[in-house]
Formats: C-alpha cells, sequence, structure tokens
C-alpha cells in the first residue's frame, strides 16, 4: 500500500521515463512544458529523443503526426486547455489517419486551481471523446495513471491520456484495486441502493462518499470508468440494473464527456434490456467557466467534493423512491 500522495502527472512521468529505457521508437514532444509535466527526466536521459517544441501546439502536433508516419511512437504533451484545445485542427486530421499517437493533456480540470479559468481545461473529454477512433484515457490516481501510460505505449491508435495536478492518495489505500485494463471498468465499492460512475479524482471523492453513506446504512456501488472510450457500458447497465439509481460524477463539463457517455448508455438500457426508468444526476461544471483559487475550495465551491456528492445522493433516492411508486 502506498500512502504517499501523488499527482496523475507524477505517475506519468515515471511510466514515460521507463518506456524511454525500454522502446526507443518512443518520441516525447513537449510544448515548453516539460517540467510541468514531470519529463524532465526522460529529456535528461534520452535528448535525442525528446523535442522542445516551444509555445506552438499546432506546429507540435504536426510534427508529431510526421513521426507517427515514420513509424515512432510520438507523446505529445502540454496543458489540455492547449492540447486538444488549441491543436484540434491538426489533432482531428491526425486521428483522422489514424495514426498512433499519444495525446498527453496535463493539468486538467478545476483542480488546476490558482491557474485560473484560462487554464483549467473543462472541455477536453468532449473534444476528445467526440473524435472517431480516439481511445480516451482518465486515471483516477498516479499508480493507475503508471499502468494506463504503459499500457498506452503499445496500444495501436490514437490515444488522450488526462492528467491532473493535484495530488491524491492511491486508490489502494481506500479500496482493494482490480485490475487495471483500458476498457475494463473498475468496481471498487459494492453497493445495492446506488451506483456511482466516476473519472479523475471524483471516484476518491466517491469513495469517500460512500463511506459516508455506509455510516447511515445506505451501500453504494462505485465505479472507476478510467477508459471513456471504448466505455465498459456492460459494466454500467449491470450496476443499474442492480441499484436503479445513479451518479454521473467527472471533473468537466456536465454536456460532454463522461457524463454524455453514462447517459447516453443508460438511456438505451431503460428502454431496452432494463424496461425501466433510472434516477439519474450529475455532478460537474454547470455550463461555467472555474475560477482561480486553492483546489480544495474550487472543488467545495462547485459541489465536487464528497459532500456535493452525498447531496445529490439524497436527491437520487428521493427521485428513486417516487419511480419505485410508480
Amino acid at each position: 500500500m502506498n500512502n504517499e500522495e501523488l499527482a496523475t502527472r507524477d505517475g506519468f512521468g515515471k511510466a514515460i521515463f521507463e518506456l524511454g529505457q525500454s522502446n526507443e521508437q518512443i518520441v516525447v514532444l513537449c510544448a515548453d512544458l516539460s517540467e510541468s509535466i514531470k519529463l524532465n527526466k526522460f529529456k535528461e536521459n534520452f535528448p535525442d529523443r525528446f523535442i522542445e517544441c516551444g509555445v506552438a501546439e499546432q506546429n507540435m502536433m504536426g510534427v508529431g503526426a510526421g513521426l507517427a508516419l515514420a513509424g515512432k511512437i510520438p507523446f505529445i504533451a502540454s496543458f489540455a486547455v492547449f492540447n486538444p484545445g488549441r491543436n484540434l485542427d491538426q489533432l482531428r486530421l491526425a486521428v483522422y489517419s489514424g495514426l498512433n499517437i499519444k495525446v498527453i493533456g496535463a493539468h486538467a480540470g478545476l483542480s488546476t486551481g490558482e491557474d485560473g479559468a484560462t487554464h483549467q481545461a473543462l472541455e477536453d473529454l468532449g473534444i476528445a471523446c467526440a473524435l472517431p477512433k480516439m481511445t480516451v484515457i482518465v486515471p483516477a490516481d498516479s499508480e493507475q495513471a503508471e499502468i494506463l501510460t504503459k499500457q498506452i505505449a503499445v496500444h495501436n491508435g490514437p490515444c488522450y491520456l488526462r492528467l491532473g495536478r493535484k495530488k491524491l492518495a492511491a486508490i489502494s489505500s481506500f479500496v482493494h484495486l482490480p485490475e487495471t485494463k483500458i476498457g475494463k471498468a473498475q468496481i471498487l465499492k459494492e453497493g445495492k441502493d446506488l451506483s456511482i460512475f466516476a473519472c479523475g479524482l471524483m471516484v476518491q471523492e466517491a469513495l469517500k462518499a460512500a463511506n459516508e453513506l455506509e455510516k447511515m446504512g445506505l451501500h453504494v456501488e462505485v465505479i472507476n470508468l478510467h477508459t471513456l472510450k471504448p466505455l465498459d457500458e456492460e459494466s454500467i447497465i449491470k450496476s443499474i440494473a442492480k441499484t436503479g439509481a445513479a451518479i454521473v460524477a467527472s471533473e468537466h463539463e456536465i454536456n460532454s464527456g463522461l457524463n454524455s457517455l453514462v447517459i447516453q448508455t443508460i438511456a438505451k438500457a431503460a428502454g431496452n434490456q432494463l424496461q425501466k426508468p433510472i434516477a439519474v444526476e450529475s455532478i460537474g461544471m454547470e455550463n461555467t467557466f472555474g475560477e482561480s483559487g486553492k483546489d480544495e475550495e474550487l472543488l467545495r465551491k462547485y459541489g465536487l467534493d464528497y459532500l456535493g456528492i452525498i447531496k445529490k445522493i439524497k436527491l437520487v433516492l428521493e427521485k428513486k423512491k417516487k419511480i419505485e411508486y410508480l
């Protein structure tokens, strides 16, 4: 068990260095942010495979596409507001061509904190998920970021990996962690009253909420959807068939990304496999930009901490009761 708090960017930095040692085809491109994205060790040890592109993210994506065409495995890294936020045109063409690129969007979400709204990517998952052929991944902690970085390195095709700045405890300090595998949801806590589908740091907040509610006699199922595409629809449907109610929690705009994907899955299942309505609520940014502030303060203000989850759960359970009376 690892009790040290680390950001998901730390796990990525560890993994990319190890990958650099074992695979000479891996090349890293960065837009003047190597220290922030934990690339310094790779840069120092493999200078011939590290390309500093400067503050030119569109050009960086083009260079990465060219390297992929040459048979390399490019990891194209910047802050998520710039990558994929600024270079969407170049990214779209690379994905359209089916190139084996690995896009790293760091400092994503509200928890970027004091950097403020201009640097808090809250729409990047919507962008990435809208692109056909794209694998989209949001690790829940540093350990998972390390594992998934290594998995996307051997995955053939374009991938988007979302990383955060906020230091987090390891999920294994809360619960037993099942195997991490691209495209496979992780049931971290079983329950019968309600399902929480979460990704990124919201997984830990969901576990905290579930533990508090258990003291009140409520049993909440917590599922880590670290892979948004391809989405593990089977695990989602199986869980809601049991609980009849759900919360979707993501550090992102609720109009796209994880929220859209899960609710679409539930809606299809409600009319087909389930043959019954499901009570659902969303937790995320509700049609608003963020602001500058301490990460914990911002998460609490916008209802993205465990207290916000508990509040929404109570609302969903009221809806569930009304449905059951129908």
